[in-house]
Parts: C-alpha cells; sequence; structure tokens
C-alpha cells in the first residue's frame, strides 16, 4: 500500500453461485489484502467464493442472508455486533438482499463507508425502500460502467445523485503472462475457428451463434465453431445443434478451466449476449489478443470501439453478426490491427491496477 492508511474493508456476497460479481469480489479483496489492508469477506453458508477465500486464507465469515432477512431484527442485531465487533470502516455489497440487510446494520453500527457494487444495467425502481437504501443508507455506488450509471439515474435524479457514483470498470491483470504452449482443439484442413464462452443462458445468446453458423455452412465456409460453458439451454442448444444439421461445425466443450488454452485455439471470438453490465469474458478476449465481434448492446461498445478494437453487429441481427463475421475471416490484416489496438485499450483503461487505485480512493 502507498501511504494511504489501513482500513478493514468488508465484502458482503451472500451469491451462493460463481459469476462476475463473485469474481470482482474476490479479486478485489485479494489485491487489497496485499496493498496492506485488513479484507473481511462474508460469504453464504455454502457458495463457490467461500470455497475459493477460504482456499486462499482470507477472512470469512458466513451468514444465512435472504430476501426478507432485513425484517428479522435478531439477523440485523447479529450483523451489527459484527460489524462493530470488526471495527469495519468501509463495507461492499452486492446483491439487493445483502443491501437491504447488511447495508442497515452498517447504517446502525456506524461504518463510515457504505457502499453497494451494481452490475447489471437494471433500471432502480422508485420503491420507498429503494429510496431510503439509496439516500440513507448508501455513501457510494460502484458502477462498472456508464451503461449501469445511466440506468440507475433514470428518472430519479431527484432522489439519487449521480455524485454518489463510482465508475470501477472490470479489470484485468495485464502484466500476467499468457501461456501460449496449450491449445483446446486442434484445426483440421486449415478451418477458421470461432468461440465463445458463456453461460448457457438466454441472456448469452448462443442461438445467434447457430444460426451465424447454419448461414456459413450454407455458404460452404470452411469454420468450426467452440463453444464454452454450462448452463440450462445446454439440452436445447445440444438439439437446435442436430436439428440444423451443425454437428460437424459446432462443439460444446462444456466448462472449460484453462482459459488461455480456450483462447488459443482461436482465430475469432464472437460475443452475442443481448445484455451486459460490464463483460468481463470481451476484456479478456481482448488481453488474449483476440479480435471480437459482439452486439451493439448496453455497455459492449464502451469495451469495443467498431472499427477500432472489434466490430459491433446491430442487435440480435444474425445475418449483420455472420457479414461481420466473413469480414473478419476475409482480412488477416484487420484482425491484427484489431488485436493490436485491442492490447493499447485494455492496458489505458482497464489495468486491474489502476482501476484499484480508483476504488482505494473512496475507501
Amino acid at each position: 500500500m502507498k501511504g494511504s492508511p489501513t482500513k478493514t474493508v468488508c465484502f458482503f456476497n451472500s451469491n451462493k453461485a460463481w459469476g462476475g460479481g463473485e469474481k470482482w469480489h474476490f479479486s478485489t479483496a485479494m489485491e487489497l489484502k496485499r496493498r496492506g489492508h485488513n479484507t473481511i469477506l462474508v460469504t453464504n453458508l455454502r457458495s463457490q467464493l467461500r470455497d475459493k477465500a477460504v482456499n486462499e486464507r482470507l477472512n470469512v465469515y458466513s451468514f444465512k442472508i435472504g430476501n426478507l432477512s432485513f425484517l428479522n431484527p435478531l439477523k440485523l442485531l447479529v450483523l451489527y455486533f459484527f460489524f462493530k465487533a470488526k471495527k469495519v470502516d468501509t463495507i461492499i455489497m452486492n446483491l439487493p438482499a445483502d443491501l437491504k440487510s447488511a447495508g442497515i446494520a452498517a447504517k446502525l453500527a456506524g461504518v463510515k463507508n457504505i457502499m453497494y457494487r451494481r452490475g447489471m444495467p437494471h433500471p432502480l425502481r422508485s420503491t420507498w425502500l429503494n429510496r431510503f437504501l439509496f439516500q440513507k443508507v448508501l455513501t457510494k455506488v460502484i458502477v462498472n460502467s456508464e451503461e449501469i450509471g445511466r440506468s440507475l439515474s433514470q428518472d430519479n435524479e431527484s432522489w439519487f445523485p449521480k455524485e454518489k457514483m463510482v465508475l470501477v470498470y472490470n479489470g484485468v491483470d495485464t502484466n500476467a503472462r499468457i501461456d501460449t504452449s496449450k491449445i483446446i482443439y486442434k484445426k483440421k484442413n486449415n478451418e477458421f475457428v470461432i468461440g465463445n464462452a458463456g453461460r448457457l443462458t438466454s441472456q448469452k445468446g448462443q442461438k445467434y451463434l447457430l444460426e451465424m453458423a447454419e448461414i456459413l455452412k450454407t455458404k460452404n465456409v470452411n469454420f468450426h465453431l467452440l463453444i464454452a460453458g454450462e448452463g440450462e439451454l445446454k439440452s436445447s442448444l445440444l438439439e437446435l445443434i442436430k436439428t440444423k444439421n451443425l454437428q460437424d461445425h459446432v462443439t460444446m466443450l462444456g466448462h472449460v478451466t484453462d482459459m488461455a488454452a480456450f483462447m488459443n485455439s482461436l482465430d475469432l471470438f464472437v460475443f452475442p449476449s443481448l445484455f451486459e453490465g460490464s463483460a468481463n469474458t470481451l476484456i479478456e478476449t481482448l488481453f488474449y489478443k483476440k479480435p471480437i465481434i459482439a452486439f451493439d448492446v448496453s455497455s459492449n461498445p464502451e469495451i469495443i470501439q467498431h472499427g477500432v478494437n472489434g466490430l459491433l453487429a446491430k442487435a440480435f441481427d444474425s445475418k449483420e453478426l455472420t457479414e461481420c463475421v466473413e469480414r473478419l475471416m476475409n482480412s488477416h490484416q484487420l484482425r491484427e490491427e484489431f488485436v493490436s489496438n485491442g492490447e493499447k485499450i485494455v492496458r489505458e483503461k482497464f489495468d486491474n491496477k489502476k482501476l484499484i487505485q480508483v476504488l482505494e480512493s473512496t475507501l
């Protein structure tokens, strides 16, 4: 830590599943600990975040928190005494349920900085409870894209001032070494390999990948599509692959742990999500030096500058998405240009150390 006094920072995240929010809480807690702060993680009794934090020997505590826990005076009292005992200076919360319970308890306990990290661009409803929490309880709201900031302040300026928002993008360790020695898929007959990674859910838009693949197949394009991830749509996507007779052109990889090996196998990354808060996957793909095509939706333009470090296709338009793919397939020079520009943008805008400094200044 560079000259800043040590703070006790509590990361409060009761989500059981592992996602972008959990990844941010974990990595940020680790980095602040390295900088000399006393970091505490509060998690659900059973969660992947808890398991990872315990493995890294972070200070982990667990409480059972639900959406209505804030109505239970005993739970609020337990949290109140916890924050008092740990002498918490700053709390950073993840879920609305965390905000309602831990936020109120932290306010009562006299915690100076009560912060809530918003990770999705959903509008903020003007309810009496939200007005109370965002006006009287929270001192700051962390947003990881300008799009989320707009969605929060839309129609709410009278009771939720923009000054409370702090923009901290998702980031990557730009000094990390990329292992280029491994691949997860070996090319056949000089085919062009397209990839995608994400949860298999409707939000991630994998159906547009299969529509794109179907168009490419009808044009006799020599390509292969790799889809990494697990989720509730796995069975229906596999069935759609059969229906469209794409078995020879599409491989469902399931959960992939070695993302470097996955990225090393690709010529192009295509990201057809319907909406994003701030896509970790896009930032990481730029870091892995791969050209990107994404839909022109939500916060994607904050990461992908059309014609500079990637292409943005008209939202939910499989035909235009395919045209963008063909454009990059046919231009090695353009792909290299996008990769070079993407590397610069990552270092300027998404360097994790710079972003942690922004957060640290608010603690």
